[in-house]
């Protein structure tokens, strides 16, 4: 893991330090931490943010933590944000920039453990969500995250990806060969002959029909329909 702290406490910045190398030698991982003595040196030396995690402290100098989070999330939406503070009046605000975790200092190390060993688990589980993808005549590889793609659609000697995000993306590959590509297969069923759809969108099924979540409505064939029925059900009572 790569997580940049931002803390102006020299002291303070040494001893989480610490605690985040005691937790990766715990966990038989590689553990980056580094540091930043103000918002101010974090915004120069960062263009963008290529980190596992952000944690702020929030009382600084002159731009403060809450601040300093509202910049990072206009450029970065998913980017986990801890803050790791003295101060409880900005716990509003951070709710508001989605802060995974607001620790009050003296952080303890059970805390910070229980925060590290939750963003371990986030960043396994979305590597584990990840497909990698060949598109164009070139065959660039793309990679894709699995749970993004609501279905896919067969068009002529092409297959199209719709994403969660209303985009497309068109591959000359059959549809087979990508689902076999799949890591969750078992997400992924045949509502009609050119049709495969993510069961996590589906929100009714008809005999001749399947709406999906943003209301787009795909066609079921008659030897589709009991499959797609059966594993529709039993994907929401696993759910619940």
């Amino acid at each position: 893991m790569r997580i940049a702290y931002c803390e102006d406490e020299a002291a303070q910045a040494e001893l989480v330090h610490a605690m985040i190398r005691q937790w990766a030698e715990s966990r038989k991982i590689t553990a980056e931490v580094v540091l930043f003595e103000s918002a101010e040196e974090f915004l120069f030396k960062n263009e963008d943010y290529p980190y596992d995690a952000v944690f702020l402290d929030i009382a600084m100098r002159q731009m403060n933590g809450v601040e300093l989070a509202h910049a990072i999330r206009n450029k970065e939406k998913k980017l986990p944000i801890a803050f790791l503070t003295a101060d409880k009046t900005f716990a509003i605000e951070g709710y508001e920039v989605h802060a995974v975790r607001y620790l009050l200092k003296p952080i303890t190390i059970d805390k910070l453990w229980s925060l590290l060993d939750e963003l371990l688990a986030e960043r396994e589980s979305d590597a584990e969500d990840i497909v990698c993808i060949t598109v164009g005549e070139k065959g660039a590889v793309r990679k894709l995250a699995e749970s993004s793609i609501c279905y896919i659609e067969v068009l002529g000697h092409y297959t199209q990806l719709h994403l969660n995000d209303n985009s497309t993306v068109r591959i000359k590959e059959s549809l087979a060969a990508i689902v076999g590509e799949l890591h969750r297969k078992e997400l992924f069923v045949k509502c009609y002959r050119s049709f495969v759809v993510n069961l996590s969108y589906v929100e009714k099924i008809s005999r001749t029909e399947c709406t999906l979540s943003d209301g787009t409505a795909l066609p079921v064939s008659r030897s589709s329909y009991q499959e797609l029925n059966e594993r529709f059900i039993q994907y929401y009572r696993e759910k619940i």
